[in-house]
């Protein structure tokens, strides 16, 4: 009987330490993302993105898009999606692209920056694979070579995806 009461006290004791260390985590998540820092990280993304898409040149592939509409809905319901589709932009988009000094590199740092934040921020589990979405997305980018990287960069709607996903997040 003794021993009983010593293990339900210990579980007791590892119950309630669990739960404060889960409080605590999460508070920290809430402290360090805010709603309004994030947003306005997105508008300044916004502003060099259009300086970007000036300065590379104009893709004319009208029968391919990487980003369709079915896209946009996934993104805005999946967290795995989201993290995925934001890897597939910094490593395999942003890697292409020639990088001058100048904004093209702030860009780039900034949407990593971005896309680490906002992975910090709203806790996903890892995927054990790729989304099928995102697979036919990089097939269709690699399939049209030098240009897939210039199409990419032309559909960047995705910073208003963000921005749409945080003004509907609770924070």
């Amino acid at each position: 009987m003794w021993v009983n009461c010593i293990l339900r006290s210990g579980l007791l004791f590892v119950t309630l330490s669990l739960a404060i260390a889960k409080h605590k985590q999460t508070s920290f998540t809430k402290s360090c993302c805010l709603k309004g820092t994030l947003i306005q990280a997105v508008d300044s993304l916004f502003v060099k993105m259009v300086w970007i898409k000036a300065t590379v040149p104009e893709e004319h592939i009208k029968n391919i898009k990487l980003l369709k509409k079915k896209t946009k809905k996934l993104f805005m319901r999946n967290c795995r999606f989201q993290e995925q589709l934001l890897s597939f932009l910094v490593e395999d988009v942003f890697g292409h692209l020639q990088l001058q000094v100048g904004k093209e590199v702030h860009f780039v740092e900034d949407f990593h920056s971005l896309r680490q934040k906002l992975s910090h921020c709203i806790s996903c589990p890892s995927p054990a694979r790729e989304i099928k979405s995102i697979t036919r997305i990089k097939r269709t980018f690699y399939r049209i070579g030098n240009k897939g990287m210039y199409k990419a960069i032309s559909e960047l709607e995705i910073l208003n995806w963000i921005r749409n996903f945080l003004e509907s997040l609770i924070f």
